[in-house]
């Protein structure tokens, strides 16, 4: 089995591509030529909150992967909502009303309960519990005699476990492609669940063990990261403001995050005591509002309001991209 240990998403990607290169076998699919490792791969990740990607090569939508995030964690599958930061998303929509895969609907919804909250209640409850397992594969909806239907989950378990205070958190990939998911919009809404995890329970944030089952790229996108350099400490150098380029906390007051996440999500955006709404999600909205009326100046000024250091400067320079 290959293993990659390393401290953020930026390291895991250019350290995976690397290997992927050399070691990756060609095989022909549906999608045209790719190249995957010939065994499973797992990534373990030290500093997971640091789950934003600068690379311009690789040019990651930051609002679509947060707002991705957020949708995830209040459960939902509906494809309005989240399309409006990916219109091309609702292709993978068989109906162009749900997801039938959606990750945070099967953790919340899918199984007839919140598997999120029986997983905290266990969590706090039983010392060393090793019963924690979300499921996001269901096979009898899933397992198929036919390859018709767009969305079926890649990811399929998580795994979370506490030990010395820190909460850990293995993910289980059936197919992971490495470029748009793995070191992608997985690391970011993956890692997300970690941290609200750990705060819902209160422990601290631990490992993020990604486990993926058959780890591949896409010949023709792999190609666009052939000038990509490494740059695996952006979060050490991002705010020259501040001493402090910890990320920004996801939840600061568990008892009444996930009915704020709903509210704010309704457009009921007043008295949000967890400062991610203020601090993130209102100044990304806002951003993104002005990037869709093509107002680029007001949404690099809301941009510029983002606290966070690393989703400020991946939204600027998004933008800034475009604006070229």
């Amino acid at each position: 089995m290959q293993s990659f240990y390393v401290r953020n998403v930026a390291e895991a990607l250019y350290v995976a591509k690397q290997a992927l290169l050399l070691k990756g076998v060609e095989v022909e699919t549906r999608n045209g030529p790719a190249l995957e490792f010939p065994t499973p791969v797992t990534t373990v990740y030290t500093h997971s909150r640091e789950r934003v990607l600068f690379y311009p090569e690789r040019d990651a939508n930051p609002y679509f992967h947060f707002m991705e995030g957020m949708w995830m964690l209040a459960g939902r599958n509906d494809v309005e909502w989240i399309s409006q930061f990916n219109s091309n998303i609702s292709s993978y929509s068989d109906d162009g009303d749900v997801f039938h895969g959606a990750y945070g609907f099967r953790w919340r919804e899918w199984f007839g309960g919140d598997q999120l909250k029986i997983a905290q209640h266990r969590l706090m409850t039983f010392k060393n519990d090793r019963r924690a397992v979300v499921g996001m594969w269901d096979p009898w909806e899933d397992l198929r005699e036919h390859n018709a239907g767009k969305d079926y989950p890649c990811n399929t378990q998580a795994f979370f476990w506490a030990r010395e205070g820190k909460l850990n958190m293995s993910i289980v990939n059936r197919s992971n492609d490495m470029i748009w998911g793995a070191y992608g919009a997985n690391a970011v809404h993956m890692s997300m669940l970690l941290e609200y995890m750990a705060a819902m329970t209160g422990f601290q944030v631990g490992l993020y063990y990604q486990i993926s089952n058959n780890l591949h790229a896409y010949k023709k996108t792999l190609a666009k990261l052939d000038n990509m350099q490494p740059d695996y400490n952006s979060y050490l150098l991002l705010d020259k403001r501040s001493d402090d380029n910890t990320p920004t906390p996801l939840v600061t007051h568990p008892d009444t995050f996930d009915e704020e996440l709903r509210r704010w999500m309704a457009k009921d955006r007043y008295c949000l005591r967890n400062s991610v709404f203020a601090d993130i999600c209102e100044p990304m909205r806002k951003s993104w509002d002005c990037w869709k009326q093509k107002n680029l100046t007001g949404a690099v000024n809301h941009a510029s309001t983002i606290r966070d250091a690393a989703w400020r400067k991946a939204c600027v320079e998004w933008l800034q991209r475009r604006m070229k």
